[in-house]
């Protein structure tokens, strides 16, 4: 049987993902209020079909949510305002604590916590996959993961928790977004003084840290020679005009595994361990 897919908002990857759910057989629904002329040319090019948000939330059995990370909470209040009950999935890159006030919120809903992770998907193309990770409630997890079959989309579901996608999307965006940038900063200040091909030149070939996790460990045991090489160089990047912070901050992280220096009886958990705050976390609000 066809299912029929509430989608807010078709921004360029909600599109994206719509039209897959499309090509495997759904409907899909959108509401043009408010929305821009390219989010209209959108949702024409893919196919979706326009409603109310009433007669959306009416029609769907399914509503997903890939708005702007900071309308999350707000798109669920409206939904759940216009009387939903069926499947929501919220696909927003927020953290797992906001996704739980969520699930929280909306009583008589089954949500689904997800991400997307990898480019907007278009034909099948194995080489850059998307992927839709997902955790919640097993049944509407399993439809969920009927929706995508047959499409370029690769569904994992990620167990019964919700916090479990959302969590695997921060912690991603930590290593990748974080990486970069600190490779940003890297090649700011190479560029400074006329080495950016060198440093270019110097790192090719390495892997990511983050795919082989057991290098940590045996990194650990010798971290504590960098940390007055991250003091230095947090003093060369303020010298050149550069953000001089975050290398501060890793600075101050390296303190962490000092108890492990020189040391190769440890093991990942222990230097995963012992990069956690001692209280358990700090009063201060981040945002």
């Amino acid at each position: 049987m066809t299912k029929t897919i509430g989608l807010l908002h078709p921004g360029q990857m909600g599109a994206a993902i719509g039209a897959q759910l499309r090509a495997g057989g759904a409907r899909v629904l959108w509401c043009p209020d408010g929305r821009s002329d390219a989010s209209l040319r959108r949702a024409q090019e893919a196919g979706f079909e326009s409603r109310s948000l009433m007669a959306l939330v009416e029609e769907s059995e399914v509503i997903v949510s890939l708005v702007p990370p900071a309308h999350a909470e707000a798109t669920a209040e409206v939904i759940r305002g216009e009387g939903f009950d069926g499947i929501y999935v919220e696909a927003n890159a927020i953290r797992p604590g906001r996704v739980e006030a969520i699930a929280s919120m909306m009583t008589g809903v089954s949500v689904v916590d997800s991400c997307v992770i990898g480019a907007p998907p278009v034909d099948h193309a194995p080489n850059t996959p998307t992927r839709v990770f997902a955790s919640g409630p097993d049944e509407p997890l399993a439809q969920l993961g009927e929706l995508f079959t047959d499409t370029a989309v690769q569904f994992r579901a990620l167990g019964s928790q919700i916090g479990g996608a959302s969590g695997l999307k921060t912690a991603q965006a930590a290593v990748q977004k974080g990486s970069r940038m600190l490779a940003a900063l890297g090649h700011a200040l190479a560029a400074d003084y006329g080495v950016g091909e060198a440093v270019t030149d110097s790192v090719q070939g390495w892997a990511h840290p983050a795919a082989d996790p057991t290098e940590l460990p045996p990194l650990a045991s010798r971290a504590w020679r960098w940390e007055p090489e991250m003091r230095d160089t947090a003093r060369a990047l303020n010298e050149a005009g550069l953000p001089a912070e975050v290398i501060e901050a890793i600075a101050d992280t390296i303190k962490a595994w000092e108890p492990f220096k020189d040391r190769t009886d440890t093991d990942l958990n222990d230097v995963l361990t012992a990069l956690h705050r001692p209280e358990g976390g700090s009063d201060e609000e981040v945002f």
